[in-house]
């Protein structure tokens, strides 16, 4: 839509079928989009579908002490990855007829940058289009990234895997959850569980809360070490225990452990490092194909949709310049994805998002300074990060120095305690 609002003739080759139905509520969860994000979509002129997302109220924390909404995750929006995918490609349609065009059940098997042609493959056969600019926004294993890698020397790929694992636990409506008051069914909910285990739900606009239980890849408690629906209860009752407080007495809800049990572990994805994200002057990278995150922060989509605004602004500025606009967008947005990536793997990236006592202490005590003294110690850098206006890389250099705040009043506590143990001891023998 960016390229059609600037005259671009557009072709849209998606490996999806037309009439690909609404996303599974057995493996997908929501996303949840922050200003970033949407002002993506606003500026694209794009519409979410009042009815298919959830204007997020607020945030819950579920703990045995309580469980009480508050003012966290507000200006942000929950909405279907079908619904949010279908609502760009109808506002495409009924926008730009005579500048977007769509092909479904397109895989691409081969990209020739020299000669700028891609081969795709349907149901019919195969067949060959020329290209002036191709954008490759084919997801985290993209053939376009493979290959730029395979024809141009110097570019450069690395990824690192995350190491939590996640299924869809369907908890029923979000009025009928323990304690349930109004609000709760547009509130954000996370269960903080022990170690080394937690749950997490945006808002659905059905009403119904699908968590996203997060375990480890390995160790004593897995994804494989599940098998049955007593080692179900057993987890609940012994990590999550506010989830089904009444829980030996009424046993899991009808078919819960059964959902669970048959679903299969999604891997909780990559972070993926590009050194450019072009070729020069006819193939660009956008997405997840040029810098997947993992999914801890909750920014992947919203930073692939800010990366389509950047490069439209570049683009823009070259006046339609390709030699000039795509090494200019990876100059521009490189600093930016490569610091949400470190952001993410910081933040509740691994186990952090099932033991974050540490990074709940950080930042309880950055905010204790922040209030005690503000001109020295500024509100911790990750609340920022659904804020349009601050650049990722700006938020990384923030945790940084935080980082090494921390570390200087550990250092002042350290040297404090056994002074005053010294002092105490020296003024207690005096005095006898």
């Amino acid at each position: 839509m960016y390229l059609a609002q600037a005259d671009w003739n557009v072709s849209v080759y998606e490996r999806r079928s037309v009439d690909a139905k609404a996303s599974s509520n057995r493996r997908s969860f929501n996303i949840v989009l922050n200003r970033r994000g949407l002002k993506a979509l606003e500026d694209a002129g794009v519409q979410l579908p009042p009815e298919q997302h959830v204007c997020i109220k607020g945030n819950i924390r579920h703990t045995e002490k309580d469980s009480i909404l508050r003012k966290g995750s507000r200006n942000s929006v929950s909405v279907d990855r079908h619904t949010l995918a279908q609502s760009l490609i109808t506002e495409g349609k009924n926008r730009f007829p005579d500048n977007i065009q769509y092909y479904f059940d397109q895989t691409l098997l081969q990209l020739n940058i020299q000669d700028k042609s891609a081969l795709f493959q349907k149901a019919s056969g195969q067949h060959e289009e020329k290209f002036d600019l191709l954008v490759g926004a084919d997801g985290i294993s993209s053939t376009v990234r493979h290959s730029i890698s395979s024809q141009l020397e110097g570019f450069e790929v690395r990824q690192h895997a995350d190491n939590m694992m996640y299924k869809i636990c369907n908890l029923g409506l979000a009025k009928n959850l323990p304690g349930a008051t109004a609000g709760w069914a547009d509130a954000f909910h996370v269960w903080p569980g022990a170690e080394p285990v937690t749950m997490a739900a945006p808002p659905s606009a059905d009403g119904f809360i699908r968590a996203v239980l997060i375990l480890p890849q390995e160790g004593e408690i897995t994804f494989d070490t599940i098998q049955t629906e007593a080692d179900i209860s057993a987890l609940f009752k012994a990590k999550l225990p506010v989830v089904f407080p009444n829980l030996e007495q009424t046993g899991l809800p009808p078919d819960f452990a059964q959902d669970l049990l048959s679903q299969k572990a999604a891997h909780g994805g990559f972070t993926t490092l590009c050194n450019r994200f072009e070729d020069g002057d006819s193939v660009v990278l956008l997405g997840d194909a040029a810098h997947s995150i993992w999914p801890s922060l909750g920014q992947g989509c919203n930073a692939a949709l800010e990366s389509c605004r950047i490069f439209a602004e570049r683009l823009a500025q070259a006046q339609g310049d390709l030699s000039l606009a795509l090494p200019a967008y990876t100059r521009v947005r490189k600093p930016d994805t490569d610091a949400v990536a470190r952001l993410s793997e910081i933040g509740f990236g691994g186990n952090k998002r099932a033991s974050n006592s540490l990074f709940m202490a950080k930042v309880s005590t950055l905010m204790l300074m922040h209030k005690l003294l503000p001109k020295w110690f500024k509100g911790y850098a990750l609340f920022q990060m659904g804020d349009a206006d601050v650049p990722y890389a700006d938020i990384w250099r923030q945790a940084q120095t935080q980082e090494k705040q921390l570390l200087g009043l550990f250092a002042i506590v350290v040297g404090i305690v056994p002074t005053l143990w010294i002092a105490f001891q020296i003024i207690h023998k005096v005095w006898l």
